[in-house]
């Protein structure tokens, strides 16, 4: 099944024995480790699944649980779906259940959603019952249980120094064959308590390189291409044999930056560097429109975003006033701006950035390289500026995770390393709200604050690109992209 005609029609497409090749963008890095994002890779191929299911609507239906209910201020239960067994034939209980979280939380490295800060036990109440123990009051712990994070594998998966994650999942595909950092070979499984899958086999090629991405779908090699580039649109869109889709995000694309040491230390310098930036024309130029300008953390039509929220406009007069308020030449300035490669668009964006703020007389190098090599030293601290694409409802589907992980002081992704204790107050009594406007009231005035101390610069809110061959049917991009492989995915 890896072979390079996955994308060519099979014998008996239709009656159930369709066959799809689907490129995935990030490979696994760490073993399949749940606490990690090889967590949302695996529930992509349709063989991880959690409690929960976030709904591409915003909310929440049911996974492997069918019922949850907070019973008391520091304790949820969930009712198990019954009749689930794990690919290796033995019966999802609540003690499988259990000890599948307990694990997650005893990771050295914890889960952003999930760990020992915010959970403080699981136990079985019965064999169809769980009941997760907070350390304090948390209205969104529901959200918590829909992440891929939190998705449940079979005890024999644990046995091992490595997540064994070959039939041990619940889902509708059974990873077969492993060609480790190449591809994931599945079959249907065909005792899903879903029902009996669609597709007989598919194929998860990883293609980190989004022009090849479009060039295996344009050839038919893969079927489905998410995260495509915005350039690749137009050829795209003249193939009759593709189908091209866009899909507004939760998600922005920032540069940030680091305020835990010069220059980024001072706001003065941080605000400067904004007003420097033109998000307008890097929408146009680097995105062709299909993003928008950045007008803080989240989307402005939100309900959690500030009323009247607008990007910052360019004013390099305003920016050198800055610059001389806080006492500094922006000659003397040297920047050094990372950028990884499996976003294709960011090598152009990284060089538009260094034209822009040379125009200010700040010199920026720019290092580009793969995320994993970057990311130790980003989050310990030791760089100066990052490109990233960040999703503001990936860790939890609400934004107090994203708040919580990367703007509190020990928040577990805090790559820009700012801390401030009236965030952390902020963040941690949104986290214990129960009035859903209140809270949202709360992010508003949260985003504000970020993006008027420019703690990091965002420069455009994401849509993502999307392509499928056109004998592809029933494929829905997710707004959070946890799902790909589905038990109703088909082809004609």
């Amino acid at each position: 099944m890896s072979g390079g005609d996955a994308g060519q029609t099979n014998e008996g497409e239709g009656t159930g024995n369709g066959h799809v090749a689907y490129a995935e963008f990030y490979p696994p890095i760490a073993a399949w480790a749940l606490e990690t994002d090889d967590s949302f890779t695996l529930a992509r191929t349709g063989c991880l699944e959690p409690l929960v299911q976030y709904e591409s609507d915003g909310s929440l239906g049911e996974k492997l649980a069918t019922t949850w209910e907070q019973v008391e201020p520091t304790a949820w239960e969930f009712q198990l779906r019954e009749g689930v067994q794990f690919q290796d034939g033995t019966p999802m209980d609540a003690e499988a259940v259990a000890g599948a979280l307990t694990h997650l939380l005893e990771r050295k490295t914890p889960a952003r959603s999930f760990n020992s800060d915010v959970v403080a036990g699981v136990e079985a109440v019965d064999e169809t019952a769980i009941r997760i123990r907070t350390k304090q009051p948390d209205v969104l712990l529901p959200y918590r249980m829909a992440t891929p994070n939190t998705g449940i594998l079979a005890p024999k998966a644990y046995e091992g120094k490595q997540l064994d994650v070959k039939g041990t999942c619940t889902g509708p595909f059974e990873i077969v064959e492993e060609i480790p950092q190449q591809s994931l070979s599945l079959e249907r499984n065909e005792d899903y308590w879903g029902g009996t899958p669609a597709l007989a086999t598919a194929e998860v090629r990883y293609i980190v390189d989004g022009a090849v991405r479009a060039t295996q779908l344009q050839t038919g090699e893969v079927d489905i291409a998410p995260v495509l580039p915005v350039v690749s649109m137009a050829e795209l869109e003249g193939n009759d044999d593709v189908e091209v889709s866009t899909v507004e995000m939760p998600r922005t694309t920032a540069m940030m930056l680091n305020n835990s040491r010069p220059p980024f230390d001072d706001p003065l310098v941080r605000q400067a560097i904004q007003k420097a930036i033109d998000t307008e024309a890097i929408s146009g130029s680097i995105y062709e429109g299909v993003m928008t300008p950045a007008t803080g953390p989240f989307s402005p039509e939100l309900p959690w975003a500030p009323e009247g929220a607008a990007p910052v406009s360019r004013d390099l007069d305003e920016a050198r006033r800055l610059l001389d308020e806080a006492g500094v030449d922006p000659s003397t300035l040297s920047i050094e701006l990372l950028a990884y490669n499996s976003r294709p668009e960011f090598g152009d964006l990284a060089t538009v950035i260094q034209d822009q703020l040379g125009e200010l007389g700040v010199e920026v190098k720019v290092k580009s390289g793969e995320y994993a090599s970057f990311e130790p030293d980003v989050l310990a601290g030791d760089y100066d500026a990052f490109l990233l694409s960040r999703g503001y409802l990936i860790d939890l589907g609400d934004p107090a995770g994203y708040l919580a992980a990367d703007y509190t002081c020990k928040g577990s992704y805090n790559l820009a390393h700012y801390c401030d204790a009236e965030t952390d107050a902020s963040i941690n009594q949104a986290l214990q709200e129960e009035d859903q406007d209140a809270r949202f009231q709360t992010y508003a005035e949260l985003a504000e604050r970020l993006q008027s101390e420019a703690v990091n610069v965002f420069l455009v809110h994401e849509s993502a690109v999307v392509g499928t061959t056109a004998r592809v049917e029933n494929f829905e991009q997710h707004p959070l992209n946890f799902y790909a492989l589905t038990s109703e995915l088909t082809v004609s």
